[in-house]
Order: structure tokens, then C-alpha cells, then sequence
């Protein structure tokens, strides 16, 4: 199999990012050449195209993992992909704040927010997604009364 082959092969099944795709063929032995005569092959046509990848993958985060911008650009930028497209596919999300409301009473509202222990747990799982503190807060206290008491 050539690396044009494999690269091919790991597009088929789901879409990556080129420094994801580089690192596989040459994890797979294939010399660094062989390597990007593969990835010029990909990017002239278009089975890599790190700006599509990049909406594909925010579109997904959001709405699909329900994940922060902070964690979103932190996956983004270990897959390689640049600053300025992270940003330009982050823009148009405006309410990060609001999900957050919608996720914390669809997932916790059964929950007693009395005990100190369960609201450390949901900001934990809020953070870990890559929501601000702020905004946790913020949403932890307008859901449930008194949470910074």
C-alpha cells in the first residue's frame, strides 16, 4: 500500500486535520517524501482541507459534545490547525453562556445543589468541557439559588 493509498484510507473514514494524517503515514513507516507527495495529492483534491475540518469539527463539538470554546480550541490546535482559523470557525458562536444553562438543568436538574460535593462535581464537569468559570458560576447561581453561598 502506498502512503497516497493509506492517507486515502484514513480519509474514508472520517475527516482529519493534515498534521493528524502526516503523523499517521509516517508513524506507519513510510519515508518523509513519500509522505508529502501523499499530503499534496490529499490538498489538490481536497480529501484534506484543514479549514473544512476545522468548521466540521467546532459544528460537531458544540452541538454534538456540548464542549466550550476553550476546550475546542485547545483539540483544534493539537490537530494543527492555525490561530486564525480556529478563530474565524469560532465566531459565529455567540451563546456559549446559554448552552451552558440549557446542559447544567437537562443534565443535573434532579440533582441536590445543597451539597457542597455535587456542585463541585458539576463545575468539574463544566470545566473539564471547557467552559470559563465565570460562566459556570454565573449559570450554576441563576439555575440554583444561592450556589456561592
Amino acid at each position: 500500500m502506498t502512503a497516497k493509498d493509506y492517507a486515502a484510507k484514513l480519509l474514508s473514514i472520517c475527516d482529519r486535520s493534515e498534521k493528524e494524517i502526516r503523523e499517521k503515514i509516517l508513524k506507519k513507516g513510510y519515508s518523509e517524501a513519500e509522505c508529502e507527495e501523499a499530503i499534496a495529492f490529499c490538498r489538490e483534491y481536497r480529501f484534506i482541507d484543514d479549514g473544512r475540518f476545522t468548521q466540521h469539527f467546532v459544528h460537531d463539538a458544540v452541538n454534538l459534545k456540548k464542549l466550550g470554546k476553550t476546550r475546542i480550541k485547545m483539540e483544534l490546535r493539537q490537530k494543527g490547525i492555525c490561530d486564525e482559523q480556529i478563530e474565524e470557525a469560532l465566531a459565529p458562536i455567540e451563546n456559549e453562556a446559554e448552552m451552558l444553562k440549557e446542559e447544567l438543568t437537562r443534565r443535573f436538574s434532579h440533582l441536590d445543589f445543597s451539597d457542597k460535593k455535587v456542585k463541585n462535581k458539576v463545575f468539574g464537569y463544566f470545566a473539564r468541557r471547557g467552559f470559563k468559570t465565570r460562566d459556570i458560576l454565573a449559570a450554576m447561581n441563576e439555575e440554583y439559588d444561592g450556589y456561592d453561598e
